[in-house]
């Protein structure tokens, strides 16, 4: 028989243990990092079929949107290589912002059998310019 001098830091130690399980495979399981439309290529058969974030640009030219069903679908190249594409679509409302050669952000999976990503979330980033005209019109007021 254990003495409890022996059973409770046994017992502390099993709960500790349990919880950072607990915590390591929440983090890994809701972790999405953003991965690079190249890296996704690279490791096809890797991606294939898994759920992951990626990060490039619209290609110009690609955009076919149906307003009616609020399907999307357009090219999207890496950042830093731009002769790097893959075909994407979309099921929802197109973001004001996006539109032709800005960087966008797309979480879903990767069909390595189409080379398509099919996006849950699409997100667009809103051009620098922007930032550049605020803060003109910043110093023209001053």
């Amino acid at each position: 028989m254990m003495s409890k001098k022996v059973k409770v830091p046994l017992a502390i130690t099993a709960i500790l243990m349990a919880m950072g399980y607990l915590m390591y495979t929440g983090i890994s399981d809701t972790g999405v990092y953003y991965r690079t439309v190249s890296e996704v290529l690279d490791q096809a058969s890797i991606f294939d079929g898994q759920s992951l974030r990626i990060s490039g640009e619209v290609v110009g030219g690609t955009i076919q949107y149906d307003q009616e069903n609020l399907l999307l679908s357009f090219a999207v190249r890496d950042t830093e290589n731009d002769r790097v594409t893959m075909r994407a679509s979309y099921k929802g409302v197109m973001p004001d912002a996006f539109k032709e050669d800005v960087e966008v952000i797309l979480e879903g999976s990767y069909s390595q059998y189409d080379n398509l990503f099919n996006a849950t979330i699409l997100l667009a980033k809103c051009p620098s310019k922007y930032v550049a005209e605020a803060e003109n019109e910043k110093q023209v007021s001053q």
